[in-house]
Formats: structure tokens, sequence, C-alpha cells
């Protein structure tokens, strides 16, 4: 099994979902806070654990309307 980063940057999201959602959209989830993110420095870190949590919370949750 590779290694696996615990800490991701947006374009490590980006890749990490098969660049099946944009970078916007990804920055829009951090924004609204609806995605845990720090920024240490320039850029947003999400941990490993916090992307698995949103994209199972987000699979369950129905659409908005």
């Amino acid at each position: 099994m590779p290694d696996q980063k615990e800490w991701l940057t947006i374009e490590d999201i980006y890749e990490e979902l098969d660049h099946s959602v944009p970078l916007d959209t990804i920055r829009s989830w951090i924004r609204s806070k609806r995605l845990p993110a720090y920024k240490p420095g320039k850029g947003y870190l999400v941990k490993r654990e916090d992307l698995e949590k949103f994209l199972r919370d987000s699979r369950t949750m129905p659409p908005d309307e």
C-alpha cells in the first residue's frame, strides 16, 4: 500500500479526486468552512481524515432544493 500524506494541499485534493472536482469548488468548500482547513502560510492544508469525512458526509446529504 502506498504511503499516504496526512496533510493535503488543494492541488493534492484535486489529484485525489481524479480531477473530477474543479479547484475553485474545493476552494469554495474551504472558504465556506464546509471542509476544515488550516492556513499555516501561503496555502491551505487539509487533513486527509477531514477530507474523507467530508466526502462521506457529502454523499449522504440530500441535494439542496
